[in-house]
């Protein structure tokens, strides 16, 4: 899933703060910076807090401003933090299990997300004659925090992805970034992660069983499995209550389970050692089994849904109820009914080389099934034309017969449905017209 939340240059800085969870998982999951706009800054690699806090302020590393205008850096948007979260199944396989192919997946889910965010939503405002306009440059700056545990110190395999509030001009003009397109489009980009995440497993040979909404779990992690890891401290808590009271010998398991969850009240820095030992003796204290790991990658499926094919049914889908839609609309039906079947690329390349789809303008298709029908529609109507017997014969007779309550345009609505010697014809009117 990905939840958003815009962040204050104070807020942010509390991902450096070594008493906050945010930077206690560094040595094992190490920061970066990603995006065109960083490169371009000369931004790469780990993310230092000198170089972190500069550009939370709309600082280059060289000193330059990041903004087109004086601003109130209390009442600044610093940055905007889009948070990656895995299924909870997949932390498990990830970090319980320590599958580092998992992890990797994760990695390249997230990548590809933003890459997309980057190319599609990065934009910003700038003044033009005809007053503000909005320009999409493609470009962001963007320092990635991944983290494996919750506040609760469950297993929760996550991205925090910084994105700052610069962006760069064609001319090479820094300017505040506009997040509104992403923000209004985080479901889509949350189900692109998912789609990515769900292809990257399958390639490496787990199976996925799709959800809701475009979300999935990996197949053999049962309910109560996944409930473990989801639970809150107090029940964690009363379990182990409950174990001293039956007067249980797997004291073991009870020290590192109540030494796990007594974390949450000092969120220092994370012991993997200890969250491990915490995490396993949970699962005997539960009774449950974790699956086994595949043994390595499959090919593909030979009987898997092309990208063509797959888009296809999502043309069909959609244009069975607009003439004209989105790409996003395409993409979502793709992700919420074939999710993990094919990789983002190939789906962009499946709608960009179909025969069926054209473009309108603003990211809108229609169909060349479409079109066909209007133009059938239109040939209807042509080759009525003078074909038929009128209602009323003449205007004079329609004249007698008309109400006195219509007004002039509805008395000529009436008088030429009445007196065509078409096939076909349409009113045209606004609401409140007196059509009816």
């Amino acid at each position: 899933m990905l939840s958003t939340s815009n962040l204050s240059a104070a807020q942010a800085e509390t991902y450096y703060t070594h008493e906050d969870y945010y930077s206690a998982e560094e040595a094992a999951h190490p920061t970066k910076w990603v995006g065109k706009g960083a490169a371009s800054l000369g931004l790469a690699g780990v993310v230092n807090q000198q170089e972190f806090s500069q550009m939370l302020s709309a600082q280059a590393p060289d000193g330059r401003s990041l903004t087109g205008k004086v601003v109130n850096p209390e009442k600044r948007r610093a940055a905007t933090d889009f948070t990656f979260s895995a299924p909870k199944s997949v932390s498990i396989a990830a970090l319980v299990q320590q599958d580092e192919r998992v992890l990797e997946a994760h990695h390249q889910a997230v990548a590809k997300t933003l890459s997309v965010l980057e190319e599609r939503y990065a934009q910003t405002r700038v003044s033009t004659e005809a007053g503000r306009a909005k320009v999409t440059t493609g470009n962001i700056a963007a320092a990635v925090f991944t983290h494996s545990t919750s506040r609760e110190a469950e297993p929760q395999l996550h991205s925090h992805c910084v994105v700052m509030n610069a962006t760069q001009l064609a001319d090479g003009r820094w300017f505040s970034l506009s997040n509104e397109g992403a923000i209004a489009n985080q479901k889509l980009l949350g189900q692109i992660y998912q789609n990515e995440l769900a292809v990257a497993l399958r390639q490496q040979g787990y199976q996925i069983e799709p959800k809701a909404h475009g979300q999935f779990e990996l197949a053999g992690y049962s309910p109560e499995l996944l409930k473990a890891f989801s639970t809150r401290r107090q029940q964690i808590l009363k379990l182990i209550e409950k174990w001293e009271t039956t007067g249980s010998e797997n004291n073991w398991a009870m020290r590192e389970t109540a030494t796990l969850v007594s974390r949450k009240r000092k969120p220092k820095e994370v012991d993997e050692g200890l969250l491990q030992r915490g995490w396993n003796a949970l699962i005997q204290l539960k009774g449950l089994e974790l699956p086994e790991l595949p043994e390595g990658s499959t090919p593909a499926i030979g009987d898997q849904p092309s990208a063509t094919s797959v888009i296809d049914a999502a043309i069909q889908h959609c244009g069975e109820r607009e003439s004209v839609f989105r790409r996003t609309t395409l993409e979502r039906f793709v992700f919420e009914h074939e999710l993990g079947v094919q990789g983002f690329e190939a789906i962009e390349g499946a709608i960009a080389n179909s025969p069926e789809l054209i473009r309108v303008a603003d990211g809108k298709f229609t169909t060349q099934t479409a079109l066909n029908l209007e133009l059938d529609t239109i040939r209807l109507m042509q080759q009525g034309q003078g074909q038929v017997v009128p209602i009323v014969p003449s205007s004079t007779q329609v004249d007698s017969l008309l109400s006195h309550s219509l007004n002039p345009e509805q008395q000529n609505a009436v008088e030429i449905a009445a007196t065509t010697p078409d096939n076909v014809m349409a009113w045209q009117g606004v609401a409140g017209a007196g059509k009816t």
